[in-house]
């Protein structure tokens, strides 16, 4: 497998913008500048751009082609994605957005993985187009609901049944004030599409159930599902605050708690017995001391 580095926003945030920056997944090994990779690459960047025009996704190879080729470190496979509610304009403009930010959180990396809130960019010098991976990218949970909060848990367990339920790429799912949203990238056939958004929302339901918010972005897919708002504009944890809440955090309170409350009941059962047992033993005392009064002040009780 080859050396990567991430970087990820710590804590998104409501934004109207579709341009907010998720996550970046960058190669260690690097090309050199000015070579042909490079040259490649810019020509690539350029195209898809150019293409939001008239799709929301596309794959192409640099150079062109179908007589062409490919080389070992020269040839360039990318693709990019935009939400299927974008418009052609806000497309074109998150592709150009995460494009921009390739040079600043990727430099000269041989491959990226650029995730905006509304679209991607990736590109490598192997092709990955049509091969399925799920490897996780990132998973967040937002602060945890209310734990009497029956309704909110009902509504997030509907819109995560609803994107569970569906057969296309791109899935939404409503109920009430929560959105949802799964969508795979459409290099992937059916099969592969659905294998993927399976592990993705199943993860989404076993971390994140209990929390205001959350997503699961996988290599090849995300789901994720967020209270408020209208969804196209807004990030899975607009409703997160100050911290990320872990899963595995949660499940350490929880420990802490059962450990509390059982040395609780422990201490309580102790007291009891201690008290049964003084309890006995004051009344063989009280037995024994009314005998030695009766023995050596026998008038007391003639009395």
């Amino acid at each position: 497998m080859v050396p990567t580095s991430s970087t990820a926003t710590d804590n998104p945030t409501y934004s109207a913008s579709t341009d907010t920056f998720i996550y970046a997944n960058c190669s260690q090994a690097r090309f050199s500048p000015g070579s042909a990779y490079e040259i490649n690459l810019k020509s690539l960047l350029s195209s898809l751009v150019t293409s939001t025009v008239l799709n929301r996704y596309n794959n192409l190879t640099v150079p062109f082609g179908s007589g062409v080729k490919p080389e070992p470190d020269v040839t360039v496979y990318g693709l990019f994605q935009c939400s299927v509610d974008l418009d052609p304009t806000s497309c074109s403009s998150c592709v150009s957005r995460a494009i921009a930010l390739v040079g600043n959180r990727c430099p000269n990396s041989y491959s990226v993985f650029l995730q905006m809130q509304n679209c991607l960019v990736r590109y490598d010098k192997s092709s990955f187009f049509g091969v399925q991976d799920k490897t996780v990218m990132l998973k967040t949970c937002g602060q945890p609901m209310g734990f009497y909060d029956q309704d909110a848990l009902t509504r997030v367990s509907d819109v995560i049944g609803s994107l569970g339920s569906g057969s296309e790429p791109d899935r939404t799912g409503v109920n009430g004030d929560v959105r949802g949203m799964a969508q795979c990238t459409w290099d992937l056939s059916p099969a592969q599409c659905q294998d993927c958004l399976t592990d993705a929302i199943g993860r989404l339901r076993s971390d994140c159930l209990m929390a205001q918010g959350g997503y699961v972005y996988l290599s090849k897919c995300y789901a994720r599902f967020s209270f408020g708002g209208s969804h196209a504009r807004q990030t899975p944890n607009s409703n997160f605050g100050g911290e990320k809440y872990d899963k595995d955090d949660d499940d350490n309170n929880i420990g802490k708690t059962l450990v509390i409350i059982i040395g609780i009941i422990t201490l309580v059962i102790l007291l009891v017995v201690l008290l049964a047992f003084l309890g006995k033993k004051l009344r063989k005392l009280q037995g024994i001391f009314l005998y030695l009064i009766s023995f050596f002040f026998p008038f007391i009780y003639k009395i």
